[in-house]
């Protein structure tokens, strides 16, 4: 009954920290700002692979965007969330209760809003990478009477690598849910650092990635699926930009 006891009240905690950082600051505009700083270090990194490293493979170039771009918010996430914490006037100099038990944090500050972003970015990963691969053995068997149907095959995949990509990308990066959760962890990290608080927690990281992971692998197989279907039809063109502009000639 005492573990219960002090589980709620790290619970009421959590949700006490959860309402001072609404109270104070507009998160979603927060969310806004660390996503554009996201997306225009992918299109830096992007610019340097192409006109400084010469990287042709637009499957691999989107790849490696994506990668340091996760790594890139990551830190920016951490950063921003500490400074969150350690903006003065917010006061978190709340009871902290004894608790010693190894029950993971299975929910978070934020499990509410944070359950509809998982369930949200559950869909179109494996399934358009399965619509892809198919779509790329029919055109590699493809015989004569087929060429006419292969380009309104690589448009379609292409426009939906785009839309499920951008969606994942949107979702992952400017979210407020990862930033929330992030600043409770950190939070929590402060009060256990001062009182006797021995709660199993799962980190900042791993509550990040919690929120992101799935997204993450969307838009990383959207825009593998849709460099490969450009290097394969397109080996010509040197971004998805160019792409558009030659299928707007051609059509």
């Amino acid at each position: 009954m005492k573990v219960l006891s002090n589980w709620r009240s790290v619970r009421l905690w959590e949700t006490q920290v959860e309402r001072e950082l609404h109270r104070k600051y507009s998160l979603r505009t927060h969310g806004i700002l660390i996503g554009s700083f996201t997306l225009l270090l992918m299109w830096g990194v992007s610019a340097l692979q192409m006109h400084l490293l010469h990287v042709d493979s637009l499957a691999v170039r989107y790849f490696l965007t994506l990668g340091v771009g996760y790594l890139g918010y990551l830190l920016v996430l951490r950063w921003w969330a500490k400074r969150l914490v350690e903006e003065r006037g917010l006061d978190f100099d709340v009871d902290a209760p004894d608790v010693e038990f190894g029950c993971g944090r299975g929910g978070g500050g934020s499990h509410g809003s944070t359950s509809s972003a998982e369930a949200s970015s559950n869909g179109g990963g494996s399934g358009l990478s399965d619509i892809a691969s198919g779509a790329l053995d029919v055109a590699g068997g493809a015989d004569e009477g087929a060429v006419v149907v292969v380009p309104v095959i690589a448009i379609f995949l292409i426009c939906a690598a785009i839309l499920f990509g951008a969606g994942s990308l949107v979702l992952l990066y400017f979210s407020w849910d990862a930033l929330l959760a992030v600043a409770i962890e950190i939070a929590f990290s402060y009060v256990s650092a001062r009182a006797a608080v021995r709660v199993a927690r799962e980190g900042w990281l791993m509550a990040a990635v919690r929120l992101t992971w799935k997204p993450l692998l969307g838009a990383v197989i959207c825009a593998v699926a849709l460099g490969a279907l450009l290097d394969h039809f397109m080996p010509q063109v040197d971004s998805l930009p160019e792409a558009v502009r030659v299928l707007l000639k051609k059509h």
